[in-house]
């Protein structure tokens, strides 16, 4: 019993820890949902769909997390909850990278995308790279991607355009250091699902052999009591 007991410590600390990568993707979803995304330049690098998609699956990663609780609350009694938390977490994890493997995909091909895409983003969206100072190593620039379809605005002028670059390295990078903390964090999110996973089966392991012993210990007479 004492086995069985360490490892709901352990699992339920990994469980912990896989219920707030859910929360936290949650309310991040649910923040980015509620903006306005108009200039925003990360309206630029993700769409509403991806970020649609990650709120969802932040509710289902919290919402697995109750299952996992229930099945840890009592694993000898409730190993049917602990089972299907497997699964869920199977599904959960082949979502996450699959959407990981969307996001780092489009990291591939950034350049043939915005070159096309600039032509249809509000001219708020345009203004906020040609004015966005806050990227490091990149300043003013306008149009994209070199001088071409600028909005006139503030440092964008006709007289000035000639003086400044265009926006395609600048909207480039932005788009890559946005898009890698992206992926990076979803594949983190699955590495905390697969000790989670981990956990998970060896506490299965575990209660069945503390199953056993309680078998084979009522067939020889004695009695258990608080059997969790």
């Amino acid at each position: 019993m004492a086995n069985l007991q360490k490892q709901r410590y352990y699992f339920f600390a990994f469980l912990i820890i896989y219920m707030f990568t859910g929360i936290g993707a949650l309310i991040l979803g649910s923040t980015w949902l509620r903006q306005s995304a108009d200039g925003a330049p990360r309206d630029a690098v993700i769409s509403k769909t991806i970020e649609q998609t990650g709120t969802y699956l932040g509710g289902i990663v919290a919402a697995t997390a109750i299952v996992g609780f229930i099945g840890g609350a009592s694993p000898i009694k409730n190993k049917k909850y602990l089972l299907a938390f497997v699964v869920l977490m199977i599904m959960v994890m082949a979502a996450e990278l699959g959407l990981g493997g969307v996001i780092w995909f489009k990291t591939l091909r950034m350049r043939s995308l915005f070159q096309t895409q600039w032509l249809t983003w509000p001219d708020g969206l345009k203004i906020a790279f040609q004015d966005m100072t806050s990227l490091k190593g990149y300043s003013q620039c306008c149009g994209y991607p070199q001088n071409e379809n600028v909005v006139y605005s503030g440092a964008c002028t006709k007289e000035t355009v000639a003086i400044f670059p265009g926006c395609g390295e600048k909207v480039s990078a932005f788009a890559d250091g946005y898009l890698r903390k992206l992926y990076t964090s979803l594949f983190a999110f699955t590495v905390v699902n697969v000790f989670c996973f981990i956990s998970t089966v060896i506490l299965i392991q575990t209660r069945n052999d503390e199953e056993r012993y309680i078998r084979i210990g009522k067939k020889e007479g004695r009695t258990y009591t608080n059997v969790i």
